[in-house]
């Protein structure tokens, strides 16, 4: 069930009247019984009652969960055997589901063949399997670690992993995120208009930014070969405006809908291309996914606690396995990689050299600014590359991320026409016929759609970053947002009756 889509609306309009109606514990189990609901639709959209599965799998894993957290309090002097066997079971949950099909065709690459009926199966992938597991993990090494001091039933435990509006695409929460306003959900007249307003925003940097740059950087990805340099480079930036409007869109609607609820999730991006550095920017981007990695894998690896080369391996490693995190491709695994050693680079200045990353004149902090992000869109040609398959051929994500930097910086009429002599063609009567525009290579456009969704992604990170300069507005916000929704309504209709198309994350 997409969140930009009526059948959402209807859901949530109905789930939000109920939900009010009831109270105490009819209220939590109803927002359990409609969480399940909403993600088994995914399912059943897609498979019928065999869809059904991953709602099953879900149910099972976490009430395995239970079984073993309740058994930490029970038998504290287990805790490490019982933490063990949790992250364990979790971890191997997400490999065979998700990374199965990836490391079969590692073996394939070095020759190597698993038995036949293992070399032909095609497992399905749960959806949110890599979001509820680590928030799983989270809670599991919170109980180990003392922060969570108290058992709850299991209905709450499955209200908590459950809610609807972050299930599906995070944020990744932590128990002190929910489960303290569980029993006193809380809403007024200020939260139900910043709920709409959340809503509205989430929905515009979807289907009117998002989904049409998805469409624009679609075909340079496909076959970048065909395509100039300076359009594979914009591509890049392209793509990280899709996917920042796609996945905080989805938060940002995500977490009006909870505080329609009563219900307080947090904040995932603030802004993140106006970010200085590489540490700012993942300060600024995906940050529960930054604080999960930082918290539950960073600091176990020893942190910054050690020597400063550990330190450097361990900022490589967590970043890079968040990478793999992402996706079971070797495109995720060098953007985490990339990352990663950014990070280190930039530690190895400050710290080790004594350069300052960060420069105070205005005008320099502009073009840092403009450096990372430049940056972030290198990153994001890793992490949109994926493998082409055409009707009688295919080519891996390794050789598409060849083409794609290969052609980032020299694709051009030059390479074009070479290749065409090299092959025995004759130049000259090509160019009698057809034209010397015969070899020029395709241009990502129209360019003045992008510029416009560029100053759209300009205005929703100037909100984002100096939230207070509206202040002033909030007496007129009804009217605004009546006449917002007028004019954003008219704009929206039309895209969501054409057809909706899901979040990126979603594949996660």
């Amino acid at each position: 069930m997409l969140f930009n889509s009526f059948l959402f609306l209807f859901f949530f309009v109905a789930a939000y009247v109920i939900y009010w109606v009831l109270r105490g514990k009819a209220r939590v189990a109803f927002l359990i019984g409609a969480s399940v609901l909403f993600y088994s639709a995914w399912g059943l959209q897609r498979e019928g009652l065999g869809g059904l599965r991953w709602t099953f799998h879900f149910l099972i894993v976490t009430f395995i969960n239970y079984v073993l957290i309740h058994a930490m309090f029970r038998f504290p002097e287990r805790k490490k055997a019982l933490i063990r066997t949790i992250v364990t079971f979790d971890i191997l949950n997400l490999a065979i589901f998700k990374y199965f099909a990836f490391f079969r065709e590692v073996l394939h690459d070095f020759s190597l063949h698993l038995p036949e009926r293992f070399d032909a199966l095609n497992l399905f992938l749960p959806l949110a399997i890599s979001f509820y597991t680590f928030q799983l993990i989270a809670y599991a090494m919170d109980v180990y670690r003392g922060n969570i001091a108290e058992r709850v039933p299991l209905g709450r435990f499955y209200l908590f992993f459950l809610f609807f509006p972050h299930f599906i695409a995070g944020p990744i929460m932590r128990a002190t995120d929910l489960m303290p306003q569980i029993d006193r959900p809380f809403v007024d007249r200020n939260r139900m208009m910043s709920a709409c307003w959340l809503i509205l925003g989430g929905l515009v940097k979807k289907v009117l930014l998002a989904d049409p740059m998805g469409a624009i950087v679609a075909p340079v990805f496909q076959e970048p070969q065909a395509y100039d340099a300076w359009s594979i480079l914009l591509a890049g930036a392209c793509f990280s405006l899709q996917v920042y409007c796609d996945f905080s869109g989805y938060t940002d609607i995500a977490r009006g809908c909870a505080y329609l609820l009563g219900f307080d999730i947090p904040e995932n991006f603030t802004a993140p291309f106006f970010a200085k550095s590489a540490r700012e920017l993942w300060q600024r981007w995906h940050i529960t996914l930054a604080t999960w990695l930082r918290d539950y894998l960073y600091i176990p690896l020893g942190g910054s606690r050690k020597s400063e080369v550990r330190t450097h391996i361990n900022l490589i490693i967590t970043f890079t396995l968040g990478g793999f995190w992402h996706g079971a491709d070797w495109s995720y695994i060098l953007w985490g990689f990339f990352w990663g050693a950014l990070l280190s680079v930039e530690r190895f200045l400050e710290n080790t050299i004594g350069i300052k990353t960060v420069p105070q004149n205005r005008f320099l902090v502009l073009g840092k600014v403009a450096f990372m992000f430049f940056l972030f869109s290198l990153g994001a040609l890793m992490f949109r590359t994926q493998p082409v398959v055409y009707a009688d051929r295919s080519y891996s994500t390794l050789h598409m991320l060849i083409e794609v930097f290969a052609g980032a910086f020299s694709n051009g009429q030059l390479e074009a026409l070479l290749d065409f002599k090299s092959a025995g063609g004759d130049a000259g009567q090509i160019f009698a016929v057809f034209g010397h525009q015969i070899f020029d290579a395709r241009h990502i456009g129209p360019p003045d759609t992008i510029l416009w969704m560029f100053l759209g992604l300009g205005f929703f990170h100037w909100v984002q970053y100096a939230p207070e300069r509206f202040e002033k507005f909030r007496e007129h916000s009804g009217k605004l947002l009546i006449a917002t929704s007028a004019i954003v309504g008219g704009l929206l209709i039309p895209s969501l009756v054409s057809g909706t198309s899901q979040f990126i994350y979603f594949v996660f």
